[in-house]
């Protein structure tokens, strides 16, 4: 991604933090993170699936309004 902001001329800042938010956003999609606290908690992944669907949808939200603005303020 580095190589392709610098050939469009893009803040290597402002790059870095977008595919800094995209990687944090996808592990709401695929929430690996949460193994370990299921197995101690004896839950099963089914249990809290919803919560991170919602909570993807919120932050997704979130971090596209950041970017833009981001984008356009910096």
């Amino acid at each position: 991604m580095m190589d392709a902001a610098n050939a469009i001329g893009a803040s290597p800042a402002q790059t870095a933090m977008s595919v800094m938010l995209g990687n944090a956003w996808n592990d709401l999609v695929q929430p690996f993170w949460i193994l370990p606290a299921l197995a101690l908690s004896r839950l099963k992944l089914k249990d809290i699936m919803g919560y991170t669907v919602i909570m993807m949808f919120w932050v997704g939200i979130i971090y596209i309004a950041a970017v833009l603005l981001w984008g356009f303020l910096g």
